[in-house]
C-alpha cells in the first residue's frame, strides 16, 4: 500500500489532507456518473442527486483525520478542463450531517465535515485540469440523499436558483449528436471524417452578437478527445451542396467560428493543436438542414468541395508493411489508472503475439511478432512519481511496443526480470497508452501485462 501526502494551501482551514485508503477506491466506477466539464461550464453550480454514506469508516481508514461512512467506488467523477476561473469547489447539501472526501488530479486527497455551513461539507481548490472522484458521506452510518454541486463561483453556503433562460446557443455540456471521437496526434487516415446533418434551430448571429453565423443545433454535432504530439496544426473543415458554417470550442473553452474560408462556401478552422476536448457544431447559412461531411485533419488544408472533380487513378502504392494501429480498439480493453493507483502493479491477462513482423514494421527496431490492434488501452493521470514501468511475464519470449501519449512509439524485448521477458520505463506523461505484447517467435502465448509505479515483473 502506498501513501501519498503533500499539503495544499488552497484548502480552508478546517479541510484536511488524508492519506487514501482501501476504503475509497478511484479505480472503481463511479456509482451516479462521469461528467466533464468545462472552465465556464453552465449552469453554474453543477449539481447531481446521489444517496451519501456507506459501510466504510473513512475515520477508521485514516487515523480519524476524515469524518463519516462512504461507499468504495466514488460517487460522482467529474473529468475537468481548467480556464480562467481561479477556483473549483465541491460541496454537498442534505438533510443530514454529510462528509466530502475528493481525489484530485494529482492524486492527492481532500475531506471535510462542516466547512460549507450547516452541518454541509465544503472542499475549495486551485483548479487543475484532469480526473476528480467525490464521495459524499454521512456523519452516522445510515445513508440520506444528497445533492453534490462543482462550482467555479464562490462558495455561498445554499445552491442558487436556476438562473433565467440565457439565450438559446450551443451548449457543450449536451450529449454529441454524431458521437465523441478519441485521435491522437498522427491518426490515420487523414482527415478523419464524419457524416452530419448540418443546421439546426439556434441563430448563431443571435447568439454570438454577430460573430459567427448561420444556424446550429443546441448539441455538438461531433466531439474530438484529442492528445497531440508533434503536429503543428489541427484544422477542422466541412463541405456539402449548401452553404455551411462551423462553430469549435476548444480545451481552453474558446470559442471558434467560421462561413466560407475553406472555399466553395465551405469554412474551415484551423487552429494550434492542444490536447484536450473539442466540440463541433456544422451549421447552415440558411435556416434549413442539410448533409455535411466534417473533415479533422494535422495536414495543410487543401481546399474542400462538395464533390472534388474525377482526376486520373493514379497506380496502387505498394503496399506498406502491417504493424501496430493505435486507431483500433483493444483486444483486452481500455483501464483509466491515477498515479498513486492500486494495486500495483496493475495487471491484464493476455495473449501475446500476432502476425505482423515489428522488426519489419520498425526498420529493425523492434523485435517479435504483433497484433494490429493494441492489446492494451491505458488512459493514466501522472502525479508524483518519476517512473512508470510496462513489462510483461510469460514461459514464452515475449516484447512489448507502446505507443505514447506525445506519440513517441518504445519497445523492448529482454530488459526485464527473468531473462526473455520485456521492460519498458519511461518518465510519466498524462494521457493514453496503447500497448501490444509480441511473442519473439511467430507463435501466441498467454502472458501478464504489468503497469507500475514501483516495479517490473
Amino acid at each position: 500500500m502506498r501513501y501519498n501526502l503533500a499539503l495544499s494551501a488552497t484548502l480552508l482551514a478546517a479541510t484536511c489532507l488524508t492519506t487514501p485508503a482501501l476504503a475509497q477506491n478511484y479505480n472503481l466506477n463511479p456509482t451516479y456518473g462521469t461528467y466533464n466539464l468545462q472552465s465556464g461550464f453552465l449552469p453554474d453550480p453543477q449539481t447531481v442527486q446521489v444517496v451519501a454514506g456507506g459501510s466504510n469508516n473513512v475515520s477508521a481508514m485514516t487515523g480519524g483525520q476524515c469524518a463519516g461512512f462512504a461507499a468504495e467506488a466514488p460517487d460522482v467523477r467529474v473529468n475537468f478542463t481548467g480556464g480562467s476561473f481561479n477556483e473549483i469547489n465541491f460541496s454537498a447539501q442534505s438533510s443530514a450531517d454529510t462528509t466530502l472526501i475528493v481525489n484530485d488530479p494529482n492524486g492527492q486527497w481532500f475531506c471535510d465535515d462542516d466547512s460549507g455551513g450547516n452541518l454541509n461539507p465544503l472542499v475549495e481548490l486551485t483548479p487543475i485540469s484532469g480526473q476528480y472522484d467525490i464521495w459524499i458521506g454521512t456523519f452516522g452510518s445510515s445513508t440520506a440523499q444528497a445533492t453534490l454541486a462543482v462550482s467555479e463561483l464562490p462558495y455561498g453556503g445554499t445552491l442558487r436558483p436556476t438562473p433565467p433562460s440565457a439565450p438559446s446557443g450551443p451548449d457543450y455540456s449536451l450529449t454529441p449528436g454524431y458521437g465523441t471521437y478519441s485521435l491522437a496526434s498522427g491518426f490515420t487516415p487523414d482527415p478523419f471524417e464524419v457524416q452530419v446533418v448540418a443546421g439546426g434551430t439556434n441563430s448563431a448571429s443571435d447568439w454570438s452578437a454577430g460573430e459567427c453565423a448561420g444556424f446550429v443545433a443546441d448539441a455538438p454535432d461531433v466531439r474530438v478527445n484529442f492528445t497531440g504530439g508533434s503536429f503543428s496544426e489541427i484544422n477542422f473543415s466541412a463541405r456539402s451542396s449548401a452553404d455551411t458554417t462551423l462553430i469549435v470550442n476548444d480545451p481552453n473553452g474558446q470559442w471558434f467560428c467560421d462561413d466560407d474560408s475553406g472555399g466553395n462556401l465551405n469554412p474551415l478552422v484551423e487552429l494550434t493543436p492542444i490536447s484536450g476536448q473539442y466540440d463541433i457544431w456544422v451549421g447552415t447559412f440558411g435556416s434549413s438542414t442539410a448533409q455535411a461531411t466534417l473533415a479533422v485533419s494535422e495536414l495543410p488544408y487543401r481546399g474542400g468541395s462538395a464533390a472534388p472533380a474525377p482526376q486520373p487513378t493514379p497506380p496502387p502504392p505498394p503496399p506498406a508493411p502491417s504493424g501496430p494501429n493505435y486507431s483500433l480498439a483493444p483486444a483486452y480493453g481500455t483501464y483509466t489508472l491515477a498515479s498513486g493507483f492500486t494495486p500495483d502493479p496493475f495487471e491484464v491477462q493476455v495473449v501475446a503475439g500476432g502476425a505482423n513482423s515489428a522488426s519489419d514494421w520498425s526498420g529493425g527496431e523492434c523485435a517479435g511478432f504483433v497484433a494490429d490492434a493494441p492489446d492494451v488501452r491505458l488512459m493514466f493521470q501522472g502525479g508524483s512519481f518519476p517512473e512508470l514501468y510496462f513489462s510483461a511475464g510469460a514461459s514464452a519470449d515475449t516484447t512489448l511496443v507502446i505507443n505514447g501519449p506525445n506519440g513517441e512509439w518504445f519497445c523492448d524485448d529482454d530488459s526485464g526480470n527473468g531473462g526473455l521477458n520485456p521492460l519498458v520505463r519511461m518518465a510519466p506523461v498524462s494521457g493514453q497508452y496503447d500497448i501490444w505484447v509480441g511473442t519473439y517467435g511467430s507463435s501466441t502465448a498467454s502472458a501478464v501485462l504489468s503497469i507500475s509505479e514501483l516495479y517490473s515483473r
